[in-house]
C-alpha cells in the first residue's frame, strides 16, 4: 500500500492504474534501471506481495511428494484434475501430450497434477499411458526430476482403492520419461532465481510449495535476456513454429501487450504447418464492442488468408456450460479431443 500511494505522485504526468499489478510492475522495474538499492527493495518488496497473495487466494492445495507415506488430496475445483485426465487419456491413445504455455504464477496446474498422479483416480485396471513421469520447466535455475508410477491400495474408513503413488525411479530397467512441457513465461511461485542444489534435494518441494523470493518476471522485462528464463523462451518459441495448432484459453490479447503479440507473430510466420488456431474467451460470445476488439487484435496477428482458420467460438457439447470458458474447453478436450490437438 505505502508503494501504491508512493506511485499516486505519478498521476499528474503520467498515465497508469495503480489498481493494475502489471502497471505497477512495469514501473517499479523501469525505476530499478534508474534508480538504486531502494527502488530494487520496492519491485522485490511488490513481487512478495503479490506472491503471498495468490497462495492465500488459492483453493488447490497439494503437500508435495512424500516417499514415506502419500494420500489422496483432491482440495480445490474438479476441472483441473478433469484437465490432466484428458490430457492422459490422449496418451493412452498414443497421441503425443502437447506443451503448455502459461502466463500464471500460480502452482494449480503442479498441484492439480499431484492430486492426479497420487490418487484413486488410476488403479491397475486403468494404468496411466506411462510409467516414469517428470514435470519440464525449461528454467534454467530449477531442474526437473523424474518420478516412477507405482501401484498401491489406499485405506481408508470407508473402503480400499486401488491407485498410483510416485516413487524414487530405480537404476535397473529401461523406462522411457513421460516428459510434461510446463512453460511458466512470466515466472512462477515456485521458481528461485538462483540454482539451488540437487534437484532430487529441491524439486520434491518446490513442485508446489512457493520459494521464498520467487522470481516473477516482469511485464516489460527483455524476456530474450541471458538469464534463467532464455531457454524457456527459446523452447516456447521453438514449439509454436512447429505445432499444427494452438489452442488459447482465458487470454485476450491485450492491445498492451505488444510483446506477445510479436511473440505470437514471430512463432507461427516460419510455421508452415500450423493448421488453426482456437481461442476460448467468454467474451467471444458478447456480442459485445470488447468482442470484436478481441477478435480484430488477433486477427491483426496473422495474414488475412489465415484468418478464416481462428476458431473463436468453439463449441461445446454440454448445454449448460457457459462456452468460451475453461469449463468448455476441458469437456472438449474430454469429449472431442481431435478437433483441438489433431
Amino acid at each position: 500500500m505505502r508503494i501504491r500511494e508512493e506511485l499516486d505522485g505519478y498521476h499528474g504526468r503520467a498515465a497508469f492504474s495503480d489498481r493494475n499489478i502489471e502497471d505497477l510492475l512495469s514501473i517499479l522495474s523501469f525505476n530499478v534501471i534508474g534508480g538504486g538499492k531502494k527502488d530494487r527493495d520496492k519491485l522485490e518488496t511488490m513481487s512478495a506481495a503479490i506472491a503471498r497473495t495468490i497462495e492465500l487466494t488459492c483453493t488447490v492445495r497439494h503437500p508435495g511428494i512424500n516417499f514415506l507415506r502419500s494420500s489422496v488430496v483432491d482440495d480445490g475445483p474438479d476441472i483441473y484434475r478433469q484437465f490432466w485426465k484428458a490430457l492422459f487419456d490422449v496418451r493412452t491413445h498414443g497421441k503425443q501430450l502437447p506443451t503448455i504455455i502459461t502466463f500464471n504464477y500460480d502452482l494449480v496446474l503442479e498441484r492439480s497434477l499431484l492430486q492426479v498422479l497420487i490418487g484413486t483416480h488410476f488403479g491397475a485396471s486403468r494404468p496411466l499411458p506411462f510409467q516414469r513421469v517428470q514435470v519440464d520447466y525449461s528454467y534454467s535455475a530449477l531442474q526437473c526430476t523424474a518420478y516412477d508410477v507405482s501401484y498401491t491400495t489406499f485405506l481408508s474408513d470407508r473402503a480400499q482403492t486401488e491407485g498410483t503413488i510416485l516413487v524414487p525411479p530405480t537404476a535397473s530397467g529401461a523406462r522411457s520419461v513421460q516428459s510434461i512441457e510446463l512453460l511458466k513465461l512470466h515466472g512462477s511461485l515456485n521458481f528461485p532465481r538462483k540454482a539451488v542444489g540437487s534437484p532430487t534435494e529441491h524439486q520434491d518441494l518446490t513442485l508446489t510449495s512457493p520459494v521464498p523470493k520467487p522470481y516473477l518476471l516482469p511485464p516489460i522485462s527483455n524476456k530474450a535476456s541471458g538469464n534463467s528464463t532464455s531457454r524457456m523462451w527459446r523452447t516456447a518459441i521453438e514449439r509454436i513454429r512447429s505445432t499444427k495448432n494452438i489452442v488459447i484459453v482465458g487470454y485476450s490479447l491485450p492491445a498492451t501487450d505488444t510483446y506477445m503479440q510479436y511473440f505470437l507473430k514471430a512463432g507461427v510466420g516460419p510455421n508452415r504447418d500450423l493448421n488453426r488456431i482456437v481461442v476460448f474467451d467468454p467474451v467471444l460470445y458478447s456480442g459485445s464492442e470488447s468482442c470484436e476488439a478481441m477478435k480484430k487484435r488477433y486477427a491483426g496477428c496473422f495474414a488475412p488468408q489465415f484468418r478464416e482458420r481462428i476458431n473463436f467460438e468453439p463449441s461445446t457439447r454440454s448445454g449448460h456450460i457457459l462456452p468460451g470458458t475453461a469449463d468448455a474447453f476441458v469437456n472438449i478436450l474430454t469429449n472431442e479431443p481431435e478437433t483441438l490437438l489433431f
